[in-house]
């Protein structure tokens, strides 16, 4: 039996979802090449999605995922596009060739390998297109970059070390999941204050409050018992932009 799909792009696309139970699933991008195939999809596996292709022998310290499955490929569209990955998909599907697609992504990784020439092996994976697309083209001092990567590298309080680069550019410490006081430690600092918080000057309940530095992470504070100040929570997510 074979069933002929007709409809739009978008209708097309979501019938191969809802038929894509059998066997091994395809994956999000295998399902668009489906959809959008053409000259451009063609010619863009040629450099993202055989093994040994092009792109894998460029990134792979950086990506991850398998070309094989179409992982390369998504990512260089995710980095490139402003919209979503189908839109663009759609937009270049009977162009002759990949090219400019190929040539931004060789950009991406050749301004990752300068900006950050030391390798480490939580630079797989950081969304390095994002970086590129927001930092190519700004003055960077890379020494002065590697030795706040390397001194945050040994801060037993970073508990999500990829998440570095993208700190050392922007300066969001979200993307560091810095080390929460424990249970213990706010305890402590809540009895300390009686139950006050040092902003208010309001009394909660332990559970209304949250614990904070006093002295801030990026200013030197540890996450110990000592620098444990304890807020309520609206005062505590204004203060930290939450």
């Amino acid at each position: 039996m074979v069933y002929f799909c007709s409809g739009t792009d978008s209708e097309r696309l979501e019938w191969f979802r809802t038929i894509n139970i059998a066997g091994v699933e395809l994956t999000d991008q295998e399902l668009r090449n489906a959809v959008y195939a053409g000259p451009w999809t063609a010619d863009a596996k040629r450099y993202f999605s055989k093994t040994g292709c092009p792109a894998y022998g460029l990134a792979s310290p950086y990506i991850k995922g398998k070309p094989i499955r179409q992982e390369y490929f998504e990512t260089a569209i995710e980095w490139h596009v402003k919209g979503t990955i189908e839109d663009y998909m759609s937009e270049h599907q009977h162009d002759e060739n990949a090219t400019p697609l190929w040539h931004y992504f060789q950009s991406v990784i050749a301004w990752v390998k300068a900006t950050f020439p030391k390798y480490r092996k939580e630079m797989k994976g950081v969304p390095w297109g994002e970086l590129y697309n927001q930092f190519q083209g700004k003055p960077l001092d890379t020494d002065a970059l590697e030795k706040r990567v390397a001194k945050l590298m040994l801060d037993e309080d970073v508990e999500k070390k990829p998440g570095i680069y993208p700190y050392v550019l922007d300066g969001d410490e979200r993307h560091l999941n810095i080390r929460a006081f424990s249970d213990n430690m706010k305890r402590e600092a809540y009895e300390r204050q009686k139950g006050i918080c040092v902003k208010c000057n309001k009394h909660f309940e332990f559970e209304e409050m949250e614990g904070d530095h006093v002295k801030p992470w990026h200013e030197g504070g540890k996450t110990i018992a000592a620098n444990c100040q304890m807020l309520c929570k609206p005062d505590n997510r204004t203060k930290s932009g939450k």
